[in-house]
């Protein structure tokens, strides 16, 4: 059992780090008698120095009025009431025996949301428990996000030694990213602090390119900035491919041993002249021009990286691919002799400078039984997800699992995502709160949250630029008179429970005794290079004193080669140019709808929590002010915003980095799509389809670039006007400083 605090028993300060995501920023803790009462970034962190962003910085996440305290059952009024623990797991036991035996393993299903990834004891229990139980059946949040990522990878092929780092490019340019306030991969690795690490690559003469339709956090930093209609990505990308092409910019040598397929990309990207791009996306032209130039003629190192934007609008496996191919035709990797970044925690394979060829998943293997969609990285599809619950038949599934995540606020068409979920014979969920997906459930097992039980940091990726790692015991105990879990103690208990051993990490677990966290932490840690009883005496974690770690060169019998232009891929240009035929003039739709990062929110996670509400009180419509007059509409007006599929309400507000005709708001907000009045949701997921506009390979939505109109409901009352202009100022001068 851990010791809580210090020798003062009624306040103590420790350390500890943040879980919210893979950043881990180190964070000092103030206790009151076993309760923390304020986070704060710790400045004499190794990594973080001081960094923590709001999202961390919330103690009401452990403290918040609404947490549930206690497992809890559904009765048949939809209410909830509260559970003894082990009756409550004999329960989903006997329930999953019985939907097994009838059905088939393969109707049980699990659900990973963003927190799990940051859970290495349940991270890596959910895969050991769908293993074990025999299903296939497993979903995340993966590809619903950035899935596209890994659609390239696996059919372009990907540089076994690795990709330049942001702190010695000479270039970086992003395309839908805003690495400032989503504190994504953006920059490389993980920004352990991002303001600092681009004032850095600033002040030693780094360029910095942004294609964004909105001028970001991060654009503010740029020395260039394209900013395009959303959706428009595939054709900016393909622009930029022919203007290198044409003006010969390439690396010769690269392509002429690594590359397939140049000609072919070529001619398909041909029609995308610049008048034509500039004309289509509405750019100028001669910046078009000169991004080519920056990046094909004047950077040796510099990369392109994308983020949501693209990967979140129609044609995202394209975009994806048409600008990992700059890249590829650049040769923008690393080669033998370069240094790489390492992971301490776990061995990861020696860096080649080779090709992995293409390995195309979803072409082989297991399909889901209603569209015949394939798996990327052994999992299903979340995109249809709904179809698979909703669809009778064999293997229909009929149970789920979610640990960590929201999935009827995340996925496409709220609405039929809540009917799925409503059909379930047995829904189970681990969550803190009460949530759109858990409100729904049968069971809902209450975790412990972050600083209530050990962990690593993650140890199955690379997200740092130093090889560091830490590992932080509890700080604080659960509240008295709880009864909470470890997340991945119900898939445990269940396993037990109907006689499966778990293969967790290559160990067989115990049937009869649960482990600790502790223990499973140390299996995943079994190989690390720095030991885990090192990383316990050292409570703000060690950047590894390791020897370099160099790419090494490619192996004799190493033939893999980039496939620049499979079929399916010209196939897709082809489709975007005949799209551009049927869509000009836009005349049906005045508004493309814009997904955008919130600096205080992480995806659907904790919204309700009263410091995310005094701060963001609802999910507004930013407009250009111009927009706004051309409408009709003030600050906190409330509007109709009407898509093909569906409509929200939701409340304005002005930006002036937001282009014209360009309507941005935040994805996978609220719980129940329209419900403004109360909870002002506005969940931008009721507009989006689930079974049109989606990928052919990941199934993945259109949640961006979302052709709208708009139209004013009503005017509020001055006293509500006044609360939204005040909101709007506190929420503009948050997103512009740090």
């Amino acid at each position: 059992m851990p010791h809580f605090g210090g020798s003062d028993m009624s306040r103590s300060e420790v350390k500890s780090f943040c879980r919210i995501c893979a950043g881990s920023c180190g964070v000092r803790i103030v206790v009151e008698n076993e309760r923390i009462v304020e986070i704060r970034g710790d400045k004499s962190h190794p990594l973080t120095q001081g960094y923590a962003c709001i999202k961390g910085l919330k103690a009401d996440v452990e403290n918040g009025p609404k947490r549930l305290l206690r497992p809890q059952k559904r009765q048949r009024d939809g209410s909830f009431q509260p559970i003894e623990l082990e009756q409550a797991l004999d329960e989903v036991a006997s329930k999953l025996k019985t939907i097994i035996e009838r059905d088939g393993a393969d109707a049980v299903a699990c659900f990973r949301g963003t927190p799990n990834y940051f859970n290495c004891s349940a991270y890596n229990m959910l895969p050991a428990w769908m293993n074990a139980i025999g299903s296939k059946s497993f979903y995340s949040s993966l590809t619903i996000d950035q899935s596209a990522k890994i659609v390239t990878a696996q059919r372009m092929g990907t540089w076994a030694g690795g990709r330049p780092r942001f702190q010695e490019a000479d270039l970086w340019m992003l395309a839908g990213s805003n690495p400032l306030v989503s504190l994504s991969f953006g920059l490389g690795s993980f920004p352990s602090h991002p303001l600092n690490m681009m004032r850095a690559a600033k002040a030693r003469g780094m360029k910095l390119i942004c294609i964004d339709p909105r001028r970001s956090e991060t654009a503010a930093f740029a020395d260039l900035h394209l900013q395009p209609l959303p959706g428009e990505d595939p054709t900016i990308a393909a622009g930029l491919i022919h203007i290198i092409l044409k003006k010969d910019w390439i690396d010769h040598d690269f392509c002429a041993r690594y590359v397939n397929g140049l000609d072919e990309l070529r001619q398909a990207v041909a029609p995308f002249t610049p008048d034509y791009v500039a004309a289509r996306a509405r750019v100028p032209k001669d910046q078009l021009i000169r991004v080519a130039e920056i990046f094909g003629r004047e950077s040796r190192n510099g990369r392109c990286r994308t983020g949501s934007g693209p990967n979140m609008a129609a044609h995202s496996n394209l975009a994806e691919h048409l600008y990992d191919c700059l890249n590829v035709i650049c040769g923008r990797f690393l080669r033998a002799g370069d240094a790489v970044d390492v992971q301490p925690l776990q061995p990861v394979p020696t860096p080649r400078a080779e090709v992995i060829p293409p390995t195309r998943p979803w072409e082989q293997g297991h399909r889901s039984r209603v569209s015949g969609f394939g798996t990327i990285m052994g999992e299903m599809m979340s995109g249809a997800l709904a179809e698979e619950m909703l669809t009778p038949g064999k293997d229909q599934l009929r149970s789920m699992f979610v640990l960590g995540g929201n999935p009827v606020a995340a996925l496409p068409d709220t609405n039929r995502s809540k009917a799925a979920f409503s059909a379930l014979e047995l829904l189970v969920a681990v969550d803190p709160y009460l949530t759109a997906t858990s409100r729904l459930a049968h069971y809902i097992f209450p975790p412990t949250t972050q600083y209530e039980h050990p962990e690593l940091t993650p140890y199955f990726m690379n997200p740092y630029s130093k090889p560091f790692a830490q590992y932080t015991p509890a700080i604080v105990p659960p509240p008295p008179g709880s009864q909470l879990v470890e997340d991945w103690y119900p898939l445990w208990a269940t396993a037990s429970r109907l006689g499966l051993t778990l293969n967790y990490a290559d160990v067989q677990l115990s049937t009869e005794i649960p482990p600790t966290t502790d223990e499973l932490l140390g299996i995943l840690a079994k190989d690390s290079l720095i030991p885990l009883e090192e990383l316990k005496r050292s409570p703000q974690g060690m950047i590894a004193d390791l020897p370099p770690t160099v790419v090494q060169p490619a192996r004799p019998d190493a033939t893999g080669r980039f496939e620049l232009a499979p079929p399916d891929v010209v196939r897709e240009i082809r489709d975007v140019l005949h799209e551009a035929v049927m869509t000009a003039g836009e005349s049906t739709y005045a508004f493309r709808l814009s997904t955008r990062r919130m600096r205080n929110v992480m995806n659907s996670d904790l919204q309700d929590l009263p410091s995310i509400r005094r701060h963001t009180p609802h999910n507004p419509a930013y407009l250009n002010p111009e927009d706004l007059s051309a409408l009709g509409v003030a600050a906190g007006d409330r509007v109709e915003i009407v898509s093909e599929h569906g409509r929200i309400e939701a409340r304005v507000a002005p930006d002036i980095t937001v282009r014209r005709g360009v309507v941005s708001m935040s994805h996978a907000w609220g719980t129940s799509g329209n419900d403004t009045k109360h909870s002002g949701s506005a969940c931008t997921n009721v507009l989006v389809s689930s079974e049109t506009q989606r990928e052919p390979i990941n199934a993945m939505p259109r949640y961006s670039a979302i052709p709208v109109n708009i139209r004013k409901l009503s005017s509020p009352a001055h006293h509500s006007a006044q609360r939204s202009d005040d909101h709007i100022a506190a929420v503009s001068d948050e997103e512009s400083t740090w």
